[in-house]
């Protein structure tokens, strides 16, 4: 139930949030889009996030799904039709690959036929040549040693051999369980992207033993949705409202979101890029995930950043945390040491 002491007026979705005197809300990709595929790409020092929309006209069919590359801070560079993204930076479709997260390069490659060294036009037609099993299993063998990369689909073997990719097809007179097993896909020698890990909290609700508030804080909920599951012995109660959050920047300032969502869990995904690979402490990614039943639990995915990049991206050198009256850690400001950084920045300012 939601409480009255506090002005939630000043708590809005972030779709239409302005802000604080210190940081943006910048939209990334809009409520109705589902994003998903967080990936940080080592080498570039890029983002990468797959966006997927289901069009409401009746003119379209399908999903429409893009991959945005995106800079540390948020804003979009560029994007491409989506694929899966294989560690190696490889957009990766069964009957082609393209470069373009690597190089930019948006072809469509096709595969190579290494008995042959000719293109595989398609794949699903492709008959291979050679079905000797001793012929077919000593090519395997040479190329799955010199690949340096190496992925595993049913009934294919895709080798990345000098930047380009080939394809062997199974051959069933070899190939079987123990096979697969002792060839297994490799996929750990060419690594550049890496999955960046949700920050979010498990426990929200308050009471928690493990509930943790350093990077978002449950305030309050609001119910606007209740019903009672009866299944016999299992009866349970099923609620979907509002959700009251409140997210602590570096500089003091707190960002008010608030989110419909099931009574369990605002389903918020939160990102930062480590700062080992060029991302700052005051940048937070943040995915929501949407929900058919609740049309009021929308997607998007959202960047809360520094309005002027020059800003430190901490306020405090040594920090002294007190206890609040709900048993949560504060930053006690009076006891706390701030940065020269921050002191020079904030005279600067006037």
């Amino acid at each position: 139930m939601k409480t009255d002491e506090i002005d939630f007026s000043t708590y809005h979705e972030l779709h239409a949030h302005k802000g604080s005197e210190n940081y943006e809300v910048k939209e990334i990709i809009p409520k109705q889009n589902e994003a998903s595929y967080f990936e940080l790409d080592t080498i570039q020092g890029k983002v990468f996030v797959n966006s997927f929309f289901e069009p409401k006209s009746t003119n379209k069919d399908g999903i429409e799904y893009n991959t945005l590359r995106l800079d540390l801070l948020g804003n979009t560079l560029d994007s491409t039709e989506a694929h899966s993204k294989l560690k190696d930076g490889t957009l990766w479709n069964s009957n082609y690959y393209i470069s373009w997260l690597i190089n930019s390069d948006t072809t469509k490659h096709k595969y190579l036929d290494p008995f042959s060294n000719t293109e595989i036009e398609d794949i699903y037609d492709f008959k291979p040549k050679e079905t000797d099993p001793e012929k077919w299993l000593e090519k395997f063998k040479e190329f799955y040693n010199r690949a340096s990369y190496v992925y595993e689909t049913s009934w294919d073997y895709y080798f990345k051999i000098n930047k380009k990719w080939y394809l062997i097809k199974y051959n069933l007179d070899v190939v079987d369980d123990d096979f697969v097993k002792n060839h297994p896909p490799k996929e750990d020698q060419d690594v550049r992207m890496v999955e960046l890990e949700n920050l979010a909290p498990v426990w929200y609700h308050k009471g928690f033993k493990d509930r943790d508030t350093s990077l978002i804080k449950m305030v309050d909920y609001e119910s606007t949705y209740f019903e009672k599951v009866d299944q016999g012995l299992n009866q349970y109660g099923f609620s979907a409202g509002w959700w009251y959050l409140e997210i602590p920047m570096p500089l003091g300032d707190t960002i008010r979101i608030k989110r419909y969502s099931n009574y369990e869990d605002p389903e918020l995904l939160i990102y930062k890029v480590p700062g080992e690979y060029g991302g700052r402490e005051d940048v937070l990614f943040i995915v929501q995930k949407p929900e058919e039943l609740f049309p009021g639990q929308v997607g998007g995915m959202y960047a809360i950043r520094p309005r002027d990049m020059g800003q430190p991206q901490r306020r405090y050198k040594k920090i002294v945390y007190t206890t609040d009256a709900e048993g949560n850690e504060t930053i006690d400001r009076s006891r706390s040491v701030e940065t020269d950084e921050y002191k020079q920045w904030t005279n600067n300012k006037g």
